[in-house]
């Protein structure tokens, strides 16, 4: 029997990368990753059910950083201590590094990303979660 996978809300609006990060995460079999193209897409999501992690571009700027604001505030049915990890063009530089650690961001990863780094900080995000005994 396999173990089941963390769900993590994928929040990318670039569709190829998006796909790409599913395909090879289901591929490897190390992360189940729901997608959302947009933070609007994504507070539905949240809204209706509960996610392990998520991964949030900060492409779309303020709204971005007012879905994590909202989130750690528990307007969702996502646990508001759920561990994050934030992709930014800059590496998060033009954003305030401590507002993102105020909000509990676990890592902030530079685009473009290398899939393998995305995976191997939700893995280690997960691992922070839930140490193996």
């Amino acid at each position: 029997m396999t173990a089941l996978l963390p769900r993590i809300l994928l929040i990318e609006p670039q569709f190829v990368l998006r796909r790409t990060m599913v395909m090879v995460a289901r591929d490897l079999g190390m992360v189940d990753f729901h997608e959302a193209s947009s933070v609007g897409r994504a507070r539905a999501l949240l809204a209706a059910d509960a996610y392990e992690g998520m991964v949030l571009d900060l492409q779309e700027g303020p709204q971005a950083m007012e879905l994590l604001s909202d989130l750690r505030q528990g307007r969702f049915a996502t646990p508001s201590d759920v561990r994050v990890v934030v992709l930014a063009a800059d590496d998060g530089k033009s954003l305030a590094t401590e507002r993102l650690q105020d909000l509990g961001v676990a890592c902030v990863l530079g685009k473009p990303v290398r899939i393998s780094e995305l995976l191997d900080a939700i893995v280690g995000v997960q691992e922070q979660v839930s140490p193996a005994s």
